[in-house]
């Protein structure tokens, strides 16, 4: 009876995924894999006020378009592979702020898979006094880093861009000295 499961703890860890299952778990997760990135896409954009909180598993990150953030492990995901983050909890810019109740329908966070790595290492140590017991374990977790490229689902708000023209207009007119 032993060995079986040991068995089936060993086909477990190896198991073949499906299409379907594969988009089913990462659904679960919060993420839905696109494709990979490809060269004509336009990654890195101009600055745009906007941000989101996004769940990715059981976490929660606040984002902007070009942030970093570094989550745990994402399954079926490579190195540049372009990703929808669809559970958006909030999502706001200067002049509005939405709140899903629990999640925004319609806003999606678009996201490039930079890499996969590995976390610094955390030590485990157990020791029990005067008993000679004493265990070391090390652990490090893998990580998988984001970067957002693109925030949708709210109207972005233009950036003024003041010339020098605005500006000396925008400035107090200087006191002159008159000779009496």
């Amino acid at each position: 009876m032993g060995e079986s499961s040991d068995s089936e703890k060993v086909s477990a860890s190896n198991r073949v995924y499906s299409a379907e299952d594969k988009e089913r778990e990462s659904a679960a997760i919060g993420y839905k894999v696109v494709g990979p990135l490809q060269p004509s896409d336009r990654v890195f954009k101009p600055y745009e006020p906007v941000f989101a909180v996004v769940q990715i598993g059981s976490h929660q990150f606040k984002v902007s378009n070009g942030d970093c953030i570094y989550t745990e492990r994402l399954k079926f995901c490579e190195v540049n592979d372009r990703l929808i983050l669809n559970r958006v909890l909030l999502i706001g810019s200067t002049s509005q702020t939405i709140v899903g109740r629990p999640t925004l329908p319609d806003v999606a966070v678009h996201a490039v898979v930079e890499e996969h790595a590995l976390d610094a290492k955390v030590i485990i140590f157990k020791k029990k006094r005067r008993k000679n017991y004493r265990r070391t374990k090390g652990h490090r977790q893998e990580l998988t880093r984001l970067r957002i490229t693109d925030i949708q689902g709210i109207e972005k708000p233009e950036i003024p861009e003041v010339g020098k023209s605005e500006k000396a207009a925008l400035k107090k007119p200087q006191k002159v000295a008159v000779a009496a």
